[in-house]
């Protein structure tokens, strides 16, 4: 997958989006297009999420 691609992924029990920054073996981390209050106040935006709760939004 390469940079700059933008998926949505699953995070406890609500949808986002989110354009990958780096990709891990298992996971991706990635830069929240529509974070909520925590995702903003805990994690700055970034969230490192595995692949099994993402989907490839450019297809």
């Amino acid at each position: 997958m390469s940079q700059q691609t933008v998926i949505s992924f699953t995070w406890e029990n609500a949808v986002y989006n989110g354009i990958v920054e780096k990709e891990y073996e298992n996971s991706y981390l990635i830069s929240v297009s529509n974070p909520n209050q925590e995702l903003t106040e805990k994690y700055n935006g970034r969230i490192v999420i595995s692949k099994k709760n993402c989907s490839d939004l450019n297809d």
